[in-house]
């Protein structure tokens, strides 16, 4: 069977309208989400959430005989809801994608994402389990060998072949490894997991392979530049949080926006002649598209108990006690994903000044934080309230400080390592008391520059760093950060040892509202031509 793949340049538009078909054409329509956390969406339900992936997939279902729904990932956790609920209510919003509950949708696949295992210790095995047996689709586990104790359920399956008329799809997943719970032994790579099953599927009379990844785009791209034999068709991934496109070996990888803020769709075609994948398209899932009404209320419901009840379990006197008002900005308050995850932002430079000043009985020279614990994933309006919701969904991790002293040399190696792979990661570091150049287009951090002194830093001068002792616990993987670790932790603390609360101060402290700005601690040539 010969595959065409049409060409084109990165889209984003509404799907077109499904094309005549014939007697001995067989049309599959694809929509894939990914990184999904929030179930009623972003800016304030505006953008994205559940409810508007089911009015896209009913419109698509209208249009098109033969419609599948995958997700690449991440949603059990981490969230506000998942930490009352523990990935329970995502579970059965997504289990009514169909428009039905109590009946198994045989039309939706996804995968495991490295959120899905934040519960990560073996205690956890019957919880991941009960989740797992209480979802009404399919997810795929190809790459990952369950200890001998846990035994998934039904739902979950290595592969999935699949027939629409006489088009055959295969699928397989692949998770990576970032997150590994005591209740899983192994991860294969995405080599072994490509060279296993491409070829099984093809055996299996797949027309159409599909590999449903959870995994950084460069680790796409060089799935997509394996062998032919082992080479999938079409790449549908998760893990950034922005939508992208990229056409390796004349096939596409297709990853959308963070909590459905977009969708991306595909159509796959089988003629007698050939198997074509036709142009894929970002949907974006914004007011434009009107949220399915009946999923908008159950979506509001849960939400509204998991308030309430989150109110109630700290004795507060008001069920509504998340909607309080804690603060006020006057300027817009950057948050967006895709800004402070690839550059400085006045959010970050805010945080890490307050967790700097918080930290000078320590001599701290710099504060550095890593943009995937701020969460919130949209920005604040100026004149807007800051509510205790805004804090909840802002810092969903414990954000506990550490002091730790490092030399110039290591302070190269963690700017390296923040400017990698810079597809909005959450290892890009906010920071205060340094500054530096970047370049994107190198993947460089250059011309760096201790504050305290205004000297450029050389690799034997010695620093005091704050930041977030996820960053060298040796029970996470560091977000990247090897080069560090909890020996080089200083004995000291600092009176407020929490980011959430540092901001959360800061707020009171400043009734009239706050107005941060952004420090020009990085300068980005490519934006701001900084030579």
């Amino acid at each position: 069977m010969v595959i065409v793949v049409s060409a084109c340049q990165h889209a984003s538009q509404k799907p077109n309208p499904a094309p005549e078909t014939n007697e001995q054409e067989s049309r599959l329509t694809i929509m894939s989400i990914n990184d999904v956390y929030r179930t009623a969406g972003i800016d304030g339900g505006k953008t994205g959430g559940l409810a508007r992936v089911r009015a896209l997939r009913k419109q698509l279902a209208e249009k098109n005989e033969h419609v599948l729904l995958l997700h690449a990932g991440d949603f059990l956790h981490p969230s506000f809801a998942s930490k009352q609920d523990n990935g329970a209510s995502m579970i059965q919003i997504m289990n009514h994608l169909d428009g039905a509950f109590d009946n198994f949708d045989e039309h939706m696949v996804v995968t495991f994402g490295n959120h899905e295992f934040d519960k990560s210790k073996a205690k956890y095995a019957n919880l991941m389990h009960g989740l797992l047996d209480d979802s009404e689709f399919t997810w795929l586990d190809s790459n990952i060998h369950w200890n001998k104790d846990f035994t998934p359920p039904a739902q979950v399956k290595r592969t999935l072949i699949k027939s629409y008329g006489d088009l055959t799809v295969g699928i397989f997943s692949f998770t990576t490894d970032m997150q590994h719970p005591e209740f899983i032994d192994t991860f294969d790579d995405f080599k072994q997991t490509a060279e296993h099953y491409v070829p099984q599927l093809r055996a299996q009379g797949a027309d159409v392979i599909i590999a449903l990844t959870h995994q950084w785009l460069q680790d796409d791209v060089a799935m997509m530049q394996l062998p032919e034999s082992s080479r999938p068709d079409i790449i549908f991934g998760g893990h950034e949080h922005f939508a992208q496109l990229e056409n390796v070996n004349n096939r596409w990888i297709i990853k959308a926006d963070a909590d459905a803020a977009s969708a991306a769709v595909i159509e796959v075609v089988k003629t007698p002649q050939s198997v074509s994948i036709e142009q894929p398209v970002i949907v974006p899932l914004d007011q434009s598209v009107t949220e399915d009404k009946y999923t908008a209320r159950w979506v509001a419901a849960l939400n509204q108990s998991i308030d309430q009840e989150y109110c109630r379990k700290i004795q507060h006197k008001s069920e509504q006690c998340l909607s309080a008002e804690v603060g006020k900005t006057l300027v817009p308050l950057v948050a967006e994903e895709t800004e402070i995850r690839r550059f400085e932002t006045n959010l970050g430079d805010l945080l890490a000044d307050l967790v700097l000043n918080a930290y000078q009985s320590c001599q701290a020279d710099m504060a550095f934080l890593n943009s995937g614990s701020i969460r919130l994933s949209q920005n604040i309006p100026a004149g807007d309230a800051i509510t205790q919701k805004h804090l909840e969904e802002m810092f969903p991790y414990p954000s506990d400080l550490r002091v730790i002293q490092v030399n110039g040399q290591k302070i190269q190696e963690m700017l390296n390592h923040s400017v990698s792979a810079w597809t909005a990661n959450g290892h890009w570091l906010q920071m205060a008391g340094i500054a530096f150049i970047h370049d994107s287009d190198q993947e460089t951090a250059s011309h760096i520059h201790a504050l305290r002194n205004d000297q450029a830093i050389q690799p034997d001068d010695t620093f005091n760093i704050v930041l977030p002792f996820y960053l060298i616990s040796d029970q996470t993987d560091h977000d990247g950060y090897d080069m560090i670790n909890e020996s080089m932790e200083l004995p000291c603390e600092g009176p407020i040892n929490d980011v959430k609360a540092l901001f959360k101060q800061h707020l009171s402290d400043n009734p009239q509202g706050i107005s941060p700005e952004k420090k020009g601690r990085i300068c980005h040539v490519q934006s701001q031509g900084c030579y």
